[in-house]
């Protein structure tokens, strides 16, 4: 930071200690000019922000069909907690082949990506995104980004995730084709769901009331299996207030 954007901090500072001293907020009482002053401060520290300190971004090949990002390869604003700091409005993609959240670098057309274990959450496209530390078989803690697409007393979590598939022919194009895992946590444990019975090993305790519920309502848990399992979570809930 140069000596004239110090110098705007400290008139900053000084504002803002001058505007809590008179009971005043800076959000009812601040003038357009102090608008624009912290407007240009946060133009000047911006390359320094936290946020934009990840690694470069490297794409795929060209001639893979589709995308690697989840929903779309346009970036769309976002709310992101990084590294201890919720930052709002964030242009940003989320690939889902690497789970990797991809944004450009500050003030220009590079991309880079940020660093996993940084990251608690974001939202993206009206779905929230946790990073949740996951204990693998080894004993080691890894992190595992999830949809959140139920929280409740038991929790739906959803893996959204793309693999690169190769065409039957030798001429055919390798595309990228979705799958998603889903889980249910409950009590702080994880359990793999996939179809009924393990949705009913996940929510054992309510069992036979659950089983009452997917009979009553016809669910398959096949072709709208994600909205099933989350009506049937969010049914478990209900139960456990």
């Amino acid at each position: 930071m140069n000596c004239y954007c110090f110098l705007i901090f400290i008139v900053l500072t000084n504002i803002f200690a001058f505007n809590k001293t008179n009971g005043q907020t800076l959000s009812s009482a601040e003038p357009s000019s102090f608008k624009n002053i912290k407007a240009y401060f946060k133009n000047e520290i911006g390359e320094n922000v936290h946020l934009y300190s990840g690694k470069e971004y490297t794409g795929y090949e060209r001639n893979i069909k589709g995308d690697p990002f989840f929903v779309s390869s346009e970036m769309q604003n976002s709310d992101i907690f990084y590294n201890g700091t919720l930052y709002e409005n964030v242009p940003l993609l989320f690939d889902i082949v690497r789970q990797e959240i991809v944004i450009n670098r500050y003030n220009q057309n590079f991309r880079i990506k940020l660093l996993n274990e940084k990251i608690k959450y974001f939202t993206l496209s009206g779905h929230k995104f946790e990073n949740i530390p996951v204990t693998e078989k080894d004993g080691n803690t890894g992190y595992g980004i999830y949809d959140m697409a139920f929280d409740g007393k038991a929790s739906l979590l959803v893996k959204r995730f793309k693999r690169i598939v190769n065409g039957l022919k030798a001429e055919d194009q390798p595309r990228f084709v979705q799958e998603d895992e889903f889980f249910i946590r409950n009590s702080n444990s994880f359990y793999a769901v996939d179809d009924r019975s393990s949705l009913l090993l996940a929510l054992n305790d309510k069992k036979e009331l659950i089983k009452t519920y997917i009979r009553k309502n016809k669910f398959r848990f096949k072709k709208n299996i994600e909205k099933e399992f989350i009506l049937t979570t969010a049914y478990y809930s209900t139960l456990n207030k």
